[in-house]
C-alpha cells in the first residue's frame, strides 16, 4: 500500500507532467474531443442498432398479420368453394326435378287436351240429342 501511495504523490505526477509536457496541447484537446465524439457515435450507434430491431419486429408483426389474414382468406375461399359445389348439385338435383315435373306436366296436359276433347264431343252430342228430344217431344206434343 506504501508504494502505492508513493507512486501516487511522487511518482505519478512526475510522469504525467513529463507525458503530457512531451504532447502538444492541440493533441490533448482532440483526444478530449474524440473521447466525447466516440462516447456520441457508441450512442447513436446504439439507438440506430435499436430502432432497426424495433423495425424488424414491427415487419414480423406485420408478416404475421398478413399471414393471417391469407389463411383466413384461404379458408373463406375453401368454404365458397364447398358451398358452390354444394349449390352446383342442389342444381343439378333441381333441374332432374324440374325435368321429371316437366315430364308429368306434359302427361297431365295431354290427359287433359283429351279430356277437354272428349268433353267437346259429349256437349255436341248431348246438344244434338237435346236438340232431337225436343224434337221428338214437340212433335209428341203436336199430336
Amino acid at each position: 500500500m506504501e508504494i502505492l501511495e508513493l507512486f501516487a504523490k511522487a511518482i505519478a505526477p512526475q510522469l504525467l507532467t513529463r507525458i503530457f509536457d512531451n504532447i502538444p496541447q492541440y493533441a490533448i484537446f482532440i483526444g478530449f474531443i474524440s473521447i466525447f465524439l466516440v462516447k456520441y457515435f457508441l450512442r447513436w450507434n446504439k439507438a440506430r442498432v435499436e430502432k432497426i430491431k424495433a423495425k424488424e419486429l414491427a415487419d414480423e408483426e406485420k408478416a404475421k398479420i398478413k399471414e393471417e389474414r391469407s389463411q383466413a382468406i384461404f379458408k373463406n375461399t375453401e368454404n365458397l368453394v364447398g358451398k358452390v359445389d354444394t349449390i352446383e348439385k342442389v342444381q343439378k338435383e333441381t333441374a332432374k326435378e324440374i325435368k321429371a315435373l316437366r315430364a308429368e306436366y306434359n302427361a297431365l296436359d295431354k290427359r287433359v287436351i283429351k279430356i277437354e276433347t272428349r268433353d267437346e264431343i259429349n256437349s255436341k252430342q248431348e246438344g244434338t240429342i237435346i236438340t232431337m228430344l225436343n224434337r221428338i217431344f214437340n212433335s209428341i206434343e203436336k199430336k
